[in-house]
C-alpha cells in the first residue's frame, strides 16, 4: 500500500480554546500515540491534510510523519480517526497511531457486494446487508482497500456469511465469527405476510350462522313487513 508524507509540529499547549486559535491559523490539532510511548500533541497544515484526504484511494491511510524539531526522523503512522465539523466539513482533529512494517494491526476493511441477486432480479426479493465491514489482523503494507464477494447467485432465503469471505481470502486472518451474516435475500413484504409461520395452523373459513348474512337480513325484514 502506498503511503504519503505529512509534516507536523509539536504543540506544547492543549485545550479547546487553543485548538480553535490553532485552526484559525490554518493548522489542525493532532495527536500521535502507540508503541507504549507518551502521546505527542502535534499540529499539521490544513492544506497538506486536505491534499492527502482527496488523493488517497483507501480508507486506511498510512503516512510517513515528519515531526519538526523531533529526533526520530520519519515515523510510520496509520490514520486512526479524523474528526470533521458537522456543517463546514473542515477537519477538527487528527488521530495518528505509530506502526511498524512487521506488526499486524487489528483493522476493519469494507465489504463490496458485487452483482444483482437472482432472488431480487427474478423473484422480487430484497437484498439485506448484514455487516458492511469485516475485521482482520494484517500487516500495514498488506491492508486491502476492500473485500469483494459476488451475491448474484443468491435466491430468496439464501445468505452469505463471513465463512464465505474466508474461503475467498484464505490468506487473511479474520477476527469476526464465521457465522456472521454479510448479505441475505428476503421475500417481499407482501409475500412474507402470506407465508404462515412454521407450525402455525392455517386459518379456516368461518361459515355464517343460519339467519346471518345479506339473505338472512332480507328474510328477517320480510317477516317484519308481514307482521305489520
Amino acid at each position: 500500500m502506498k503511503h504519503m508524507n505529512l509534516k507536523s509540529r509539536i504543540r506544547e499547549a492543549d485545550g479547546k480554546k487553543l485548538a480553535r486559535q490553532l485552526r484559525r491559523t490554518g493548522e489542525v490539532p493532532a495527536i500521535l500515540y502507540g508503541h507504549k510511548r507518551e502521546p505527542l500533541n502535534l499540529s499539521v497544515g490544513q492544506k497538506d491534510l486536505w491534499h492527502i484526504l482527496h488523493t488517497s484511494k483507501s480508507e486506511h491511510m498510512i503516512l510517513n510523519l515528519d515531526v519538526e524539531g523531533g529526533d526520530e526522523g520519519s515515523i510510520l503512522t496509520l490514520v486512526r480517526e479524523i474528526q470533521h465539523h458537522p456543517v463546514t466539513g473542515n477537519v477538527l482533529h487528527l488521530d495518528l497511531q505509530r506502526i511498524s512494517i512487521d506488526e499486524k494491526l487489528h483493522i476493519g476493511v469494507p465489504i463490496d457486494l458485487i452483482g444483482m441477486p437472482a432472488g431480487v432480479k427474478d423473484q422480487g426479493g430484497v437484498l439485506d446487508h448484514g455487516i458492511r465491514e469485516v475485521t482482520i489482523d494484517v500487516k500495514p503494507m498488506e491492508i486491502p482497500e476492500k473485500l469483494s464477494i459476488d451475491v448474484s447467485a443468491l435466491m430468496i432465503g439464501q445468505s452469505l456469511h463471513v465463512s464465505d469471505l474466508m474461503a475467498l481470502y484464505p490468506d487473511l486472518d479474520f477476527v469476526d465469527d464465521e457465522h456472521v451474516t454479510i448479505a441475505h435475500v428476503s421475500a417481499p413484504k407482501k409475500l412474507e405476510a402470506l407465508i404462515p409461520e412454521p407450525g402455525a395452523a392455517p386459518e379456516a373459513a368461518v361459515a355464517p350462522e343460519e339467519g346471518e348474512g345479506a339473505e338472512g337480513e332480507e328474510a328477517e325484514g320480510g317477516e317484519e313487513e308481514k307482521e305489520k
